[in-house]
Formats: C-alpha cells, sequence, structure tokens
C-alpha cells in the first residue's frame, strides 16, 4: 500500500503544482475510495505531503523567473493560517459531534462537488472579473480561503484559483502561484493545530517514508511543467482537473450509500 500512496502523491503533487490546486484535492478522494486510512489519518497525510509540495514548487518557480507580489501573498497568507487553524477545529469538532468518520466525508464530499462546479464556471467565464485594490480585504479573503480549503481537505485550489481570477483579475498561472502560497501557509498552521489537538501519535507516520518524498518530486517536477505551459494550458487543465474530480466525488457518495 505505501508504494501504492507514493505514485498517488506523485501524481497528485504534480498535478497540483501545474494548475495550483496543491495536490490535496487529488489526494483525498483518492484516499477517500481507498478507504485504508480514517478521515484524521488523510487529512494528515494530505497536509503534510501538500506542505512540502509547496515549498518545493514555489521555490522553483521563483527561481525560473515568477514574480509574487510580497506583499500581497503575505496578507493572503495571515489570513489563511487563521482560517486553516479554524478549518481543523471545526473538522474536528464534526468528527466528535456525529461520531461517525462516515458522516463528515459525506459532508465534505457533497460540499466539495458544489465547490468544483463553481470552480469550473468561474475559471473558465471572463465575465466574472474584478480588481480589488483595498489591501484590507486580503486577510478577509485569506481566512475564507484557509478556513474552506482545510474543512473540505482539499488544500485550497480549487476555490483559490478562481477567487484570485474573479476578484485580483489574475492569470491562470498567477493565480496558481499564489494559490500555492497561501496553500503552504494554511496547512502549515493545520499541522501546528494537529500536534497540539490530537498530537502526531495517533497518525500513521511510516506513511510519511512514501508520501514525502513523492512530494517533493511533485513538487519540482510540477513548477518546471507549469513553467512551459501556457496560461490558456493552465486553465483547461485547471477546468479538466475539476470534471475528474467531481466525477470521482460521485463514485465516493455512490459507494457510500450503497
Amino acid at each position: 500500500m505505501s508504494v501504492i500512496y507514493f505514485f498517488i502523491f506523485l501524481f497528485s503533487c504534480i498535478l497540483g503544482a501545474v494548475v495550483g490546486l496543491g495536490g490535496g484535492v487529488i489526494i483525498r478522494p483518492i484516499l477517500d475510495a481507498i478507504g485504508y486510512h480514517n478521515v484524521l489519518n488523510i487529512a494528515f497525510l494530505s497536509s503534510t505531503a501538500v506542505l512540502v509540495m509547496a515549498v518545493v514548487s514555489t521555490v522553483k518557480k521563483v527561481q525560473d523567473g515568477t514574480s509574487l507580489n510580497i506583499r500581497v501573498a503575505a496578507l493572503l497568507s495571515v489570513g489563511a493560517i487563521v482560517g486553516g487553524a479554524l478549518g481543523n477545529l471545526l473538522l474536528e469538532h464534526l468528527v466528535y459531534i456525529f461520531y461517525a468518520e462516515e458522516s463528515v466525508q459525506l459532508i465534505q464530499t457533497v460540499a466539495t462537488i458544489a465547490v468544483l462546479f463553481l470552480s469550473i464556471y468561474f475559471t473558465a467565464s471572463d465575465r466574472f472579473r474584478y480588481k480589488i485594490d483595498s489591501t484590507g480585504f486580503y486577510p478577509v479573503i485569506g481566512v475564507l480561503l484557509g478556513a474552506s480549503a482545510i474543512f473540505l481537505g482539499i488544500a485550497g485550489g480549487p476555490i483559490n484559483v478562481p477567487v484570485f481570477m474573479v476578484l485580483f483579475s489574475m492569470a491562470s498561472k498567477d493565480a496558481a502561484a499564489y494559490s500555492i502560497v497561501v496553500i503552504f501557509f494554511a496547512h502549515f498552521i493545520r499541522i501546528v493545530t494537529m500536534g497540539f489537538t490530537t498530537g502526531f501519535g495517533i497518525f500513521d507516520l511510516n506513511v510519511l517514508f512514501f508520501t514525502l518524498p513523492a512530494a517533493v518530486v511533485g513538487g519540482a517536477v510540477g513548477a518546471i511543467i507549469s513553467r512551459k505551459l501556457t496560461d490558456d494550458a493552465v486553465k483547461k487543465g485547471f477546468n479538466l482537473t475539476m470534471v475528474g474530480l467531481i466525477l470521482l466525488k460521485f463514485y465516493n457518495v455512490y459507494t457510500f450509500v450503497n
């Protein structure tokens, strides 16, 4: 199973780095379908891999000439830190309330399907493009992005990319780059929160020997591929990935109710 996980995380991190998804949105439904680990274990494994991938991918993109507005990235990331902590606490609270992780998985899956449909719509259409200049909105947007990403267990890309394109009129590749930065901080605080609340002893740490190397390679390879693609190609890749994830999510709902 560890070898299978390696290739799942490798593919997910490559694709996540290219289109700004982070990888968690791909990892989560696949691991849900496999059913080998529980909700919190999947959340932990996904977050650690996404964290590593985000660092490698961002460093590589900057080295290759990608320009990031440090002030914008910092303000969004500060909000994402707060939002990430809130999203993780909400997830753990729901698991405690329902006493059944399957119910929480179903809630996450249905909510994620709705988010994916909206992501495709707002990314494909150029009708909704605005330019928010007030920096006071950036941390607020970061909080909302961080909380929703962590709670849904989807890293944030499906929400970050269309939000950045719509609210800040960013091109697809720029939105993907900023998305990865926000994803890093959201998942960093999630790992810290897990350490203080549940501790790391409840997680299957042995799998990290396979998932983390996959995240390193995936982040580097994804950044290289992204540099070679056009903005339109990144947008098409994003939407095609969303369609594939919707189909996988529907499969997860079908297996759950049956």
